[in-house]
């Protein structure tokens, strides 16, 4: 009786001051969450849960723990490239470079992710996912800090914190990030292909890996397929859950994989990773590379990118460094592996890594600034 006294005296909620001693009766915590539930729905003007998810109050929590797994996996590695090198050699070729060598390659690298945010903004326009662009700008920065993620899939990242800041369902949002993994696979098969031709070097690979990445996106056009699929899905009862979620993702995959929409967004893709080979150029120029040019810069670089890419390793950390030092020797650019692996360290410090510093510093920010005022309302179609 004192309970549902508390209730009506508290406006439906439930006391926090029970009588010491007298048992908690065994239907008070369901009738808590259902007052509770209630009381949400009333406050909304409606007696039925909204389809729209709830914004909560600020941004995941960075994962730090994997990140610094990451970071030590990369200091081993590079530590065992150093000593395989020859560290007498490797650190008078990494002091010929001039710093501002290396702050043009990181200059090229921002502008580079000027034009990732430009096709970022393309996607979200195309779902009707409405975002003010300076958040925007810092969610997409934010998720560069999930580079080191095996083939980018960290990058999810961006659609956590557009629902939990917007109110966007992660199924909405989440096949932007797909659609950008996949744009930029194509743009680095575009700059690689005429290098295959030209050299001869890693063509089958090359061939095969497009032929896998051209197969998928074959079949992500045939709605027949993906729904029988998806159904299947749904018949087993521990993810028939998901069913609604896929559908919903399949509907932004679509809408993201139209042709005008996939060919302009390649194209921005193949830009920003041409400016990334522009700086390795300028890095290897300053080492003093043989017989150097740019088109065997972007092929080194493209090529060496996708393999560690496709790998889906962290970052592509091991298999992206020794597959750029491998080429660059093969192709004759340095005849001996230390300035090989000298340009590949600083492409790497002012390219993945300069992303994660410029991704950890979005996020902290993000986090500081005040959460939206109002949710944004996409269409799920």
């Amino acid at each position: 009786m004192s309970t549902c006294l508390d209730l009506c005296a508290h406006r439906l909620t439930p006391s926090k001051k029970r009588c010491v001693g007298r048992p908690t009766p065994p239907w008070y915590p369901g009738i808590k969450r259902s007052v509770k539930l209630a009381m949400v729905f009333s406050s909304r003007g409606s007696t039925m849960p909204s389809s729209s998810p709830t914004p909560s109050p600020g941004p995941p929590p960075l994962r730090l723990a994997r990140l610094m797994w990451a970071l030590m996996l990369a200091v081993l590695l590079y530590g065992g490239f150093a000593l395989w090198a020859d560290l007498d050699q490797l650190i008078p070729a990494l002091g010929k470079v001039p710093l501002s060598v290396v702050l043009l390659a990181c200059a090229l690298s921002s502008v580079n992710y000027a034009f990732r945010f430009l096709r970022w903004q393309l996607y979200l326009g195309r779902l009707d996912i409405k975002v003010p662009w300076r958040p925007s700008l810092q969610i997409f920065l934010a998720g560069l800090v999930m580079s080191i993620s095996p083939g980018k899939v960290g990058e999810v990242l961006k659609s956590a914190l557009l629902r939990r800041s917007y109110g966007v369902p992660v199924a909405h949002s989440a096949p932007v990030v797909f659609a950008e993994r996949l744009t930029d696979l194509l743009g680095l098969f575009a700059i690689g292909a005429l290098g295959v031709l030209t050299f001869e070097f890693g063509a089958g690979i090359f061939v095969g890996a497009l032929a896998a990445v051209l197969a998928l996106i074959g079949a992500l056009q045939s709605p027949g397929l993906v729904h029988a699929v998806i159904e299947g899905i749904g018949r087993i009862p521990k993810l028939s859950r998901l069913k609604p979620h896929l559908l919903q993702a399949y509907s932004s995959t679509r809408t993201l994989l139209s042709p005008a929409l996939l060919g302009s967004t390649t194209l921005l893709s193949a830009l920003s990773w041409s400016l990334e080979g522009l700086a390795f150029w300028c890095i290897l120029d300053a080492l003093g590379a043989v017989e150097l040019s740019l088109h065997k810069a972007l092929f080194v670089y493209a090529i060496s990118t996708l393999l560690g890419a496709l790998s889906f390793l962290p970052g592509g950390l091991g298999l992206t460094e020794g597959s750029m030092v491998g080429a660059l020797v093969l192709l004759g650019l340095f005849a001996t592996s230390a300035p090989a692996l000298a340009a590949t360290y600083l492409i790497r410090l002012t390219t993945l890594w300069f992303g994660v510093g410029v991704g950890a510093l979005a996020l902290l920010t993000y986090e500081r600034r005040p959460p939206a005022d109002t949710p944004s309302e996409p269409n799920p179609a």
